[in-house]
């Protein structure tokens, strides 16, 4: 297993967010994670990456535990430099791309292999480039993110993510920002690489998408897990009514 999360509790002043949230992801597995906006589902991601802190709950990564519930009932988490090691085994992709305006392509994805990782430079451009060249982006390794489309800036990302040999690659909506005709560019990608057993979570609105690639799928909504197995299932003979009633409008 490479992540597992039991139990997670996340509230914003009085406003609870994540309610009692278990979550666990095997090696290779694409799990995708549905719902209303508001739902929960962009936090549960925060929470795991460690861009929020949880209140209480256990996070764990390849049997290494991030976050505990402590004593006085709040969350503890691991040493700084037990952290570090765990940052390692997660990418994500963000909805807004986040790349590095004043960086080319091949600095915004080897920057953080050779800085962060203290990797040899030659080693981590020839993978850059070999992970351009899968992103259909060899040629524009010399461009700034300001010369290229949504959809290759968002190839960017998700090759810089790589970069790093991530054990699971989460992905905040990662085609929300985008048009249709560049939604279908970065979901091919996502697609390839789950034929590449690539371990995924991904938070997505595509539900077409979802139902072929995952090997699982969560509903959310109100901060709770309402539903959740095959996408066949989920989507085909939702057994909660609350499921069925947003896939109906989703479909209308």
């Amino acid at each position: 297993m490479i992540l597992e999360m039991k139990h997670i509790q996340k509230s914003f002043g009085e406003h609870c967010v994540l309610k009692d949230i278990n979550l666990s992801v095997d090696k290779g597995e694409v799990v995708s994670v549905i719902g209303p906006s508001g739902s929960g589902k962009s936090t549960l991601l925060r929470c795991a990456t460690f861009l929020e802190r949880i209140d209480s709950g256990e996070i764990r990564y390849m049997d290494t535990v991030a976050a505990s519930t402590g004593e006085d009932g709040g969350a503890v988490y691991a040493h700084p430099d037990e952290m570090r090691k765990i940052n390692r085994y997660f990418g994500l992709v963000f909805q807004q791309f986040h790349l590095f305006p004043h960086y080319s392509v091949i600095k915004n994805v080897t920057d953080a292999p050779i800085k962060v990782q203290k990797r040899q430079k030659d080693e981590v451009r020839a993978e850059a480039m070999e992970l351009l060249k899968k992103m259909n982006l060899a040629d524009r390794a010399d461009y700034y993110p300001c010369q290229l489309s949504g959809g290759q800036q968002q190839r960017v990302a998700i090759a810089r993510a790589l970069a790093l040999k991530p054990e699971i690659l989460f992905f905040d909506e990662p085609t929300s920002a985008l048009d249709p005709e560049l939604t279908g560019e970065v979901l091919k990608v996502i697609r390839q690489l789950a034929e590449e057993k690539m371990t995924m979570v991904v938070v997505t609105h595509e539900m077409p998408f979802a139902r072929a690639v995952s090997n699982r799928v969560i509903f959310m909504d109100k901060g709770v897990i309402v539903e959740e197995g095959d996408p066949e299932k989920v989507f085909g003979s939702p057994e909660q009514e609350r499921t069925k009633q947003f896939l109906l409008n989703y479909q209308q």
